[in-house]
C-alpha cells in the first residue's frame, strides 16, 4: 500500500471514529457537555486544518467550537467531504511537498502535507480518546473506535 492508500484508509476510518464518537454522546443520560465539548474540537481543528489547505492566512475556524450534536454530525459530514476532496488528486510525490500556513497566531510554517495529514489523524484519535473517558465518567458507553475495530468491522 502506497502513502496515498495509506492516508486515504486513515481518513475513511477518521469519519467512521467520529460516528460512533457522535453516537456515544447520545449514550449519557445527564449532561454530556465535557465529552461534547471534546469532540467539538475534534471538529473544530480539523476545520482549521482543511483551511490552511485552501488558504496560508491564519483561519477563522474555532479551534474549540461549542456545537450542538446536529452541528457535530453536520461537521462530520462537511470535514469528511473536505478530506475526500483533498486527497482525490494528490499523488504520492505531491504528499511531500510542503503546505505553507499560519497558525492562529500568525507565526508561518511549512510542514511536509503527509505530516500534516498524519497529524490530524492522531490527533483526532488522542481527542476521541478524552470523548470516551469523559461519556464513560459521565455515566455514558464510550465507543470503541480503535483502528482494529474498524478494520474488523470492515471485513465484515
Amino acid at each position: 500500500m502506497d502513502n496515498l492508500q495509506l492516508i486515504k484508509t486513515l481518513f475513511e476510518y477518521d469519519y467512521w471514529a467520529n460516528g460512533e464518537a457522535l453516537a456515544s454522546l447520545s449514550t449519557v443520560s445527564g449532561d454530556a457537555e465535557k465529552p461534547r465539548k471534546y469532540f467539538s474540537h475534534v471538529l473544530g481543528a480539523q476545520r482549521i486544518w482543511l483551511g490552511r489547505f485552501a488558504s496560508p492566512e491564519p483561519p477563522s475556524a474555532e479551534p474549540w467550537p461549542v456545537l450542538s450534536a446536529d452541528e457535530c454530525g453536520a461537521a462530520i459530514e462537511e470535514v469528511h467531504r473536505g478530506c475526500m476532496d483533498l486527497l482525490d488528486n494528490p499523488t504520492s510525490e505531491k504528499l511531500e511537498d510542503n503546505l505553507a500556513y499560519r497558525n492562529l497566531k500568525g507565526v508561518e510554517f511549512q510542514t511536509p502535507i503527509l505530516d500534516v495529514l498524519m497529524h490530524l489523524i492522531t490527533h483526532s484519535a488522542y481527542h476521541r480518546g478524552q470523548v470516551a473517558a469523559a461519556v464513560r465518567e459521565a455515566g455514558g458507553k464510550p465507543a470503541a473506535t480503535d483502528f482494529t475495530v474498524y478494520v474488523r468491522k470492515m471485513k465484515k
